[in-house]
Formats: C-alpha cells, structure tokens, sequence
C-alpha cells in the first residue's frame, strides 16, 4: 500500500524533521519526499513557525498500524501525545498520514490548504512560493563498503526520492521517456 503522509514541526524543527527523515527511511524505505517548507502554524496560536513537508511512501503495514509507528517515532522525539490537546500545542514531530491507495498516484488527493503547493510540486504541476528550507539527512554509507559511516544528503529545495538504489554510490538507471506523460521505462540492468 501507498500512503501520501505529511510531517510537520515547531520546536527545532530542523533537528527533528531531519532526523525524522533518516528514520523513516531506515524503518519503512524510499521516500518520495516533496520540498520542505517554513509555514505559520494553523489552528493553534504559537510564536514558533512549522517546517513541513510531503512524502510518499510504500509499505506492506495496514495504516493503523503504521501510524502506530509514526506515533511511537513522535514520542520518542519528545511528543507529549497523553495530553489532550497536543493537536494545538508547539510539537517536535508530527506525522501523519493523509491517503492511501495501491498505486501511489496522489496528485488530486485533498490536502490542507498550506500543503496545496506541496502536493502540486511533487507531482510536477505548480511550484512552491512559501519559503523553501534545506535540511540535512543522514544516510547509511554504501553497503558495499562497511565501518564507512554515514553520508548525508540535502533535502528540502525540491521534490526528490530519498533513499532510491541510486544513492549509496550506486549508478543511476536510465530512465527513458515512454508514450506520454507519466509514463517512463526503466530498463533493467
């Protein structure tokens, strides 16, 4: 199953975004991950602005159970998630998932206005003019090469897939134009 998730964050929201990233990527896999955006918060009063961001992810979980996973992540970056009102208090992460379908394609899902531009600009139908803000995620090092650490990657500036087989110094496969939009072939190699 595929699920359009979003992720959001008001209390060093760098750290906990950029973290949240390599998590997801280590836990549930390759992330289809739009910009990452500096937003004013919505429906609570804060003096402290978001950063949010879209991602597309695959997953063999049924959504309870992968929210159940998001929550877990949340509270271990130090979400309060017993109180009440947690859905109008400053939070170091929020993750939640906002649709899910077999084949990945959310392009007319329904979003909140503020992740409008997002969800457009990750499908190639609009850009973002809220301001773009560049994270760094921590990668594990190529497979091939052990006790090489981590790399890290910049995310945030446009939409990408974070976590693709190309990454680790592994070659990108060609991809080649098919018989219209939205379809492209990858052979294999």
């Amino acid at each position: 199953m595929f699920y359009l998730c979003s992720i959001g964050s008001n209390l060093d929201p760098h750290i906990h975004v950029s973290r949240a990233l390599a998590e997801l990527l280590a836990h549930v896999g390759p992330l289809q991950l739009s910009s990452v955006i500096r937003t004013k918060p919505v429906g609570m009063h804060s003096s402290h602005d978001f950063l949010n961001c879209l991602l597309v992810v695959e997953s063999p979980l049924d959504a309870v159970r992968l929210k159940q996973r998001f929550v877990a992540l949340e509270v271990a970056h130090g979400r309060d998630r017993s109180d009440p009102l947690c859905k109008v208090h400053d939070r170091p992460l929020d993750i939640d998932i906002l649709a899910s379908n077999t084949h990945g394609d959310f392009a007319t899902a329904e979003v909140d206005s503020y992740l409008a531009e997002l969800l457009a600009e990750l499908y190639g139908h609009g850009e973002v003019h809220d301001p773009k803000v560049a994270l760094q995620v921590a990668l594990p090092g190529p497979s091939d090469k052990p006790g090489k650490g981590v790399l890290t990657r910049q995310v945030g500036l446009g939409p990408l897939v974070l976590g693709s087989p190309s990454e680790g110094s592994q070659r990108a496969p060609a991809i080649h134009l098919d018989a219209g939009p939205r379809h492209i072939t990858v052979p294999h190699q």
